[in-house]
């Protein structure tokens, strides 16, 4: 006898990756990259940032990558379309760096909707981008023989030169130890309005 059977994947959390390693001003990235002075930050370990809490941080903003910020523009438009989420625009923007030994400490993004990681400069083999569930501190009593896509702690996606991951900004994220030479992180927050 058949017994027909559903599943129902419950409470997903959307990510999305566009692939923008053809966009036409990808030379003036790796340009502004090349010039961009940094410094040590706190969430990462034998790595560097941009990031300063005494400016705004708004890396994105250099005159040579407007249409670059037009293009993410876009795709934050698109998530927010198949999210169903109000538009949001970008409000700060860093780089960060990443070589062998760096890493980033588990954080999630305060004061934004929708975050996003783009990826100028990745060797192969770089570390992923790791996401912490959710909803792991209410599994008060699973004893688990196998992990799947229903119970997993993290889930990881893969960093890959000219690839821009956007997510939404209260999903903590972090990195495993890098082995590459090169990691470039290209991050932004945005907000409503």
């Amino acid at each position: 006898m058949f017994i027909e059977q559903k599943k129902h994947a419950v409470f997903p959390t959307l990510i999305m990756t566009f692939d923008l390693s053809d966009h036409p001003h990808y030379n003036r990235v790796l340009d502004v990259v090349e010039k961009t002075k940094t410094g040590s930050h706190l969430i990462m370990r034998n790595s560097e940032s941009s990031y300063d809490e005494r400016t705004d941080n708004v890396w994105l903003n250099h005159m040579l990558l407007r249409e670059f910020k037009d293009t993410l523009q876009g795709c934050i438009d698109e998530y927010t379309k198949h999210y169903g989420l109000k538009q949001v625009h970008i409000t700060n923007s860093w780089m960060n760096k990443v070589g062998v030994g760096g890493a980033v400490k588990p954080h999630r993004h305060e004061l934004s909707v929708v975050s996003g990681a783009f990826y100028p400069i990745a060797d192969e083999g770089s570390c992923s981008l790791l996401f912490r569930s959710p909803i792991t501190p209410y599994r008060m009593n699973e004893f688990l023989v196998t992990e799947n896509e229903y119970n997993m702690a993290n889930q990881s996606i893969e960093c890959k030169q000219g690839e821009l991951i956007l997510f939404p900004s209260w999903l903590e994220h972090f990195t495993d130890e890098n082995t590459t030479e090169n990691r470039v992180t290209v991050s932004f927050n945005t907000r409503y309005g």
